[in-house]
């Protein structure tokens, strides 16, 4: 697949969400789409991994209901095969405590026959929890947490 074509993809998907149209950004995922947000899972609530177009409309929905995303800037578009690399930043409020990240972010997207099958998300996840108040379990907040992340490559 052309570079052109993968980057005209993610700008695709960063145009719909940036104008809140979630269905027309779930159109640009493969049906089996895996989508990962770097982060305590206990803190913030739409860290994790996610599979599948309805898991990841699931992720925006807690994100619209978690923050109010202010302001929102894919600045850097790097791609190299079936892979785009942006660098961009974000401000946003979170609704629950009022506390505000500000942070640059780089996003990793695979994608396949045009269409978006990873999405990886890379930010100041220490702003985020600060943001959210802080408050971790005290399995996570040791380290000791019995539950590990599977590689996605």
């Amino acid at each position: 697949m052309n570079e052109d074509i993968n980057v005209k993809s993610v700008k695709d998907a960063y145009l719909a969400f940036q104008d809140r149209n979630i269905p027309a950004l779930l159109r640009c995922l493969t049906d089996d789409v895996r989508w990962f947000e770097v982060g305590p899972e206990d803190v913030i609530p739409t860290a994790g991994t996610r599979k599948g177009r309805e898991q990841v409309g699931e992720f925006f929905r807690t994100l619209e209901a978690s923050e109010d995303v202010q302001s929102f800037r894919p600045q850097d578009f790097v791609a190299q095969g079936d892979m785009v690399v942006v660098l961009g930043e974000l401000t946003s409020r979170v609704r629950s405590t009022g506390g505000v990240i500000n942070s640059p972010w780089v996003h990793v997207f695979t994608l396949s026959a045009g269409k978006i099958s990873e999405f990886r998300s890379f930010y100041d996840s220490a702003a985020a929890v600060a943001a959210y108040g802080g408050v971790r379990t005290g399995a996570a907040k040791a380290g000791t947490s019995g539950t590990r992340r599977q590689a996605l490559l």
